[in-house]
């Protein structure tokens, strides 16, 4: 078995509300926050272990995520973007890098137009926010596993990932969490669907430099929505990944890790 780099979860008050903290990686390695999906990847994944090579992962659970609380106070995806200002600043972190996978790539941009300067280099991945017409976006919050399964990974993801990130039963032991991360979503990403409308108009307002990361066969955030943030990010850089479904981090943790790698440490 492959050694995980070391990594622990503690807990933290931020804007008066405990918050769980899943850090790891060498204590003198830069940090990177990594801001987590609707799926709740709270705990330390492959993915988390690939960044931690080169990194200090600091990973918060947004609100109503885990052990989070405070999700009595979120009606937008902004309201989660403030949280993660809070803890930054309780941390004592600025003008560090992020990555944000799906909803948390929609909870970085809200935080980086919210807070310029806060971010030194943002990495958004297949990431919700923004909705293109004529590019519908999947169900997230249907029952159907099998048709879940589907929508999320690509067809090349074997068996052993997809059980990784997600339940494929109520039976499963994380069926709980699971349920609470839906919750937590549906507070920010029902009505409207996954995306904030007003965001496009703002999209400008984001100075660090950016790297959007889109898988091309993700069936649940279409590219298309890829390709309007990095036309509406100034200056932003698209890579699109190939054979790889919206669960891209999960499927191909090294190839991940080393795109945010590459242009985090690039000069």
């Amino acid at each position: 078995m492959t050694e995980t780099a070391p990594h622990s979860t503690t807990f933290l008050t931020v804007a008066g509300h405990k918050t769980e903290l899943l850090t790891g990686g060498r204590e003198d390695a830069p940090p990177l926050l990594y801001l987590h999906s609707a799926g709740g990847e709270t705990d330390w994944t492959p993915f988390h272990d690939a960044l931690a090579r080169d990194f200090r992962v600091v990973a918060p659970a947004h609100p109503g995520f885990s052990y989070s609380e405070g999700l009595e106070d979120v009606r937008s995806a902004a309201d989660m973007a403030w949280r993660v200002i809070d803890a930054m600043a309780e941390l004592g972190l600025s003008g560090v890098p992020a990555v944000g996978f799906s909803l948390g790539g929609w909870i970085g941009a809200e935080a980086a137009i919210l807070r310029p300067g806060l971010f030194s280099r943002l990495v958004l991945v297949n990431s919700a926010g923004v909705r293109v017409e004529g590019r519908p976006m999947g169900d997230l919050f249907q029952d159907d596993f099998a048709t879940l399964q589907s929508l999320l990974f690509h067809e090349s993801a074997g068996d052993e990932v997809v059980e990784q990130a997600m339940p494929l039963s109520m039976q499963d032991a994380r069926i709980l969490q699971w349920l609470k991360a839906r919750e937590a979503t549906a507070r920010v990403g029902w009505n409207p669907y996954l995306h904030n409308p007003r965001l496009p108009a703002h999209l400008h307002r984001i100075e660090c430099p950016t790297l959007v990361v889109h898988a091309r066969e993700d069936r649940l955030l279409p590219i298309a929505g890829g390709e309007l943030f990095a036309e509406r990010i100034p200056d932003a850089e698209l890579q699109v990944v190939e054979d790889a479904g919206h669960m891209y981090p999960w499927e191909q943790p090294d190839d991940f890790a080393d795109r945010v790698r590459e242009y985090v440490l690039r000069r």
